[in-house]
Parts: C-alpha cells; structure tokens; sequence
C-alpha cells in the first residue's frame, strides 16, 4: 500500500507541476489578445482537472479490487480453517465415541 501511495503522490503532483509550467509558459508567449489567453487557461485547468479526477477514480478502482481480493482471500482461509477445524473434532469425537459433528 506504500508503493500505492507514492505513486498517486507523484501522479498528482506530476499533474500539477505540468499545469503550472504550461499555464505560466502559456501566458509569457501567449500569441493572442488577454481574452483569448483567459479562455485557453481555463481550458487547460478544466483539462487537467479531468486527469487528476480520471487517476483519482483509477486509483479508488484499484484499492476496491485490492480490497475485494484481500476479503476473498481471508474468506477462504476462514472457510479453510473451520472445515480444517470440523474435521479434527470429528476425528477426535470419533476416537472417544460413535458421535459426529454435523459438517
């Protein structure tokens, strides 16, 4: 999970450094009138706000699936344990008498 976090970490930030260069550049060579400039900034937020939200949903993705088989994981071993368990009690009822537990 610590490599997980890292990596948005560096995701986001990446993203938001990128825009930050791009806007700054974009506006100290901006070939058009103020208005213009206005409007193509406002693009390149909405644009960078759509991948930062596109990585965010990515990521929570990622931690459900993640999530999903880690219970599946311990439901498994849990069903394993209790079979493992049922069994040497049975073995052990036997041993001591002609009882058995339900399995």
């Amino acid at each position: 999970m610590e490599n997980f976090n890292n990596k948005g970490r560096v995701v986001v930030g990446s993203l938001l450094i990128g825009a930050l260069v791009g806007a700054t550049v974009g506006v100290l060579f901006a070939p058009h009138k103020g208005k213009k400039t206005r409007k193509n900034i406002a693009n390149s937020v909405k644009k960078t706000a759509k991948k930062i939200k596109s990585e965010i949903n990515e990521d929570g993705q990622y931690l459900k699936d993640k999530a999903s088989d880690f219970g599946n994981l311990i439901e498994g071993k849990i069903s394993s344990a209790a079979t493992s368990f049922k069994d040497k009690a049975n073995e052990l009822l036997h041993n001591g008498s002609d009882h058995q537990m339900n399995k």
